[in-house]
């Protein structure tokens, strides 16, 4: 009987798939997150399955020759060097839809929260200051413009949810055209600069890669509508969040919501942490028992390609695979 496969589980991951991963595969873990500790731990690994915490770059896959797919639980594959797992004949796969329904919720929580003064509006009656209804007017979402940056899966529902259910009106700014997503919510594609200017919400839903890296910073956000609020649920490093909370001291920023920063905790006396206009939470949009079990099924995959298969859901394309 052949032995079976070997796959460093760097992190936990749900029970359902961690039986099954275990049934058919070796489970390993790692003594750490460091580059060294996964390099240890992966010597004999014939997969990878990774979530938050280490990364896996290249000097990791050149210490594990009989690696075939690394994995990551979630959506985001920006902490795996793709490019070098194609070249080494590696499968690199996720699960892009995992946290759709999640994260586009999480979106709309604080568009409403921002909108609607949510905040403010708690503290208010907390302390009897009921005339603060009469400083904090909030913002009917009817009629307004929802920016979006990036109309992937998870924009292309908040899309969705903008025009059906608040009759917001969508343009969107991305590399590729979406037709099917545009009959879905009347989405109109628009460059960069109108997208900045025109939203009265602005939501970003794009990857983290070179192009993306910084793409909203100080510049950026001058440019945008007089009391437009900023939304990332994204990845941190995408938007200056230094340039956000400037903008939300000096305009035209009049709310910001922010689920991630770069770096993953702001320093203690990051400006944006005492801002009221500012909704902030820790990186928890995806924290669902859905998404967490939807995540996990990436383990499916990572069974496909050990069984020589091709994986439903590749971030890359091996130039020769690894037998």
């Amino acid at each position: 009987m052949p032995a079976k496969p070997t796959v460093l589980l760097v992190e936990p991951i749900h029970a359902h798939y961690l039986n099954l991963l275990e049934r058919r595969c070796r489970v390993v873990r790692p003594k750490g997150f460091s580059e060294e500790a996964l390099a240890e731990a992966a010597r004999e690994a014939d997969g990878i399955l990774i979530r938050t915490k280490g990364l896996v770059n290249d000097r990791i896959m050149a210490a594990a020759p009989k690696l075939r797919v690394i994995a990551r639980h979630g959506v985001g594959v920006d902490h795996i060097d793709c490019e070098a797992a194609a070249r080494r004949g590696i499968w690199v796969v996720y699960t892009p839809a995992g946290s759709l329904d999640a994260v586009a919720e999480h979106t709309w929580m604080m568009i409403l929260a921002l909108a609607k003064h949510a905040r403010t509006g708690d503290a208010a009656v907390r302390t009897g200051d009921y005339e603060s209804r009469a400083r904090n007017e909030s913002l009917q979402l009817r009629g307004k413009v929802l920016g979006v940056l990036g109309l992937g899966r998870i924009g292309g529902r908040v899309a969705e949810i903008a025009a059906r259910g608040f009759g917001m009106r969508v343009l969107y700014t991305d590399l590729l055209r979406y037709p099917k997503k545009e009959r879905a919510s009347g989405a109109k594609k628009v460059p960069f600069a109108r997208l900045l200017k025109q939203s009265d919400v602005l939501t970003v839903h794009l990857p983290l890669t070179e192009r993306t890296r910084g793409i909203l910073g100080a510049k950026e956000l001058a440019r945008m509508k007089p009391g437009a609020r900023l939304i990332n649920c994204a990845r941190g490093a995408i938007v200056d969040t230094y340039a956000v909370a400037e903008a939300l001291a000096k305009g035209p920023l009049g709310g910001a919501g922010l689920d991630v920063f770069d770096p993953e905790v702001p320093a203690p006396d990051h400006p944006i942490l005492k801002d009221p206009r500012a909704i902030l939470s820790p990186h928890n949009a995806a924290q669902t028992a859905e998404a967490r079990f939807n995540y996990a099924a990436v383990v499916e995959d990572v069974l496909r390609v050990l069984a020589g298969k091709r994986p439903l859901y590749p971030a890359n394309e091996p130039q020769q695979m690894r037998l």
